[in-house]
């Protein structure tokens, strides 16, 4: 039999082969958008649940004390603040804190609660130890953070360190200390104030929202710097005198944040000034969602506002009791 020789395997060419990895290139790069959109839209539910877990814990906070929360304080007991002077009362101490220390035991965070040392300061040992991640305010909760941003973000901007947050409550349409700002007007806030440290801050109760507690926003997010290091507020959450509010003088993502402490080159994307005196503290309601932020009403509802809402609509929604109706676009 003669011997017929195997057939030979053609090879792939070069021009083949990169015409191959030229179709894979094509179609990862239509898939790429997709699957962003796809974690996006996940970031997004994840925000709105944990903003709807921050609702329900005011309102069990208020059930067991038919109040919500002070925004913030800086006395024990709470409340004992005096109005225009730093001094406080006899008994009292000066014991800086947030609603996040006040929400701990409606979030699941009873091992926290327990430690805490509610007649001291939040930066004062065992709530904070110093530049380290040791205290109770600086072990980073999931709870905290919108997973769109920065997850376990920390204030580094001082000796102090503690976790930062995304989400903060509503202080209305007016800057903290503009004078004859209308008082208890929004869910949070300072019934008078002549500056850090000479606040007297109001509970609200839920039979205050006169306008509604579907109509009316107790929660927003706002952003914090790229950087744990970076020395601007936004986001310093335990800190009473850092940024744990907003304020709905600029729509949302819109407008010009004023603070005690600003950079204003770490993100162009949320331009700052300083505030001076006993003005500005003007932090917006700002996330890193495409078009809007969410926002939590006081019924402990969740809903996604968008950054072209009408600004008048915009205040209207974060008054309780002015009479006031929003409008419809939103």
């Amino acid at each position: 039999m003669p011997h017929r020789p195997f057939p030979r395997r053609s090879a792939f060419t070069l021009i083949e082969l990169l015409v191959v990895i030229a179709i894979i290139a094509v179609l990862i790069g239509l898939l790429l958008p997709a699957v962003q959109k796809v974690r996006e839209a996940a970031a997004r539910v994840k925000c709105q649940n944990n903003l709807k877990q921050w609702g329900l814990a005011m309102h069990n906070y208020h059930d067991a004390n038919n109040f919500l929360p002070y925004g913030n304080n800086r006395a024990n007991p709470p409340g004992s603040e005096q109005a225009g002077t730093a001094t406080l009362p006899p008994g009292a101490t000066a014991a800086r804190k947030t609603f996040y220390v006040h929400l701990w035991p409606y979030l699941e965070q009873t091992a926290l609660a327990s430690q805490y040392r509610n007649d001291l300061g939040f930066f004062q040992s065992p709530n904070g130890t110093g530049a380290n991640t040791n205290g109770l305010v600086s072990q980073p909760q999931s709870i905290y953070y919108c997973p769109s941003d920065r997850p376990n973000a920390l204030w580094q901007g001082d000796a102090n360190w503690r976790c930062r947050g995304n989400y903060v409550p509503n202080y209305g349409p007016f800057l903290l200390w503009t004078p004859g700002a209308k008082s208890h007007v929004a869910p949070f806030g300072w019934k008078s104030s002549g500056g850090f440290g000479q606040f007297v801050p109001y509970h609200t109760a839920l039979t205050d929202f006169a306008d509604g507690t579907s109509q009316t926003l107790l929660m927003s997010e706002l952003r914090f710097p790229p950087l744990d290091t970076t020395n601007d507020t936004r986001g310093d959450v335990f800190n009473d005198q850092g940024s744990p509010w907003f304020m709905t003088i600029s729509t949302p993502n819109a407008g010009t944040d004023f603070g005690i402490r600003c950079d204003n080159a770490a993100d162009p994307t949320m331009p700052c000034g300083l505030a001076t005196g006993t003005t500005g503290q003007q932090i917006v309601a700002r996330s890193r969602h495409s078009g809007g932020v969410n926002v939590c009403m006081a019924d402990g509802s969740v809903a996604f506002v968008k950054d072209n809402i009408f600004l008048a609509t915009w205040q209207a929604l974060s008054t309780m009791n002015g009479g006031d109706i929003p409008g419809n676009d939103y």
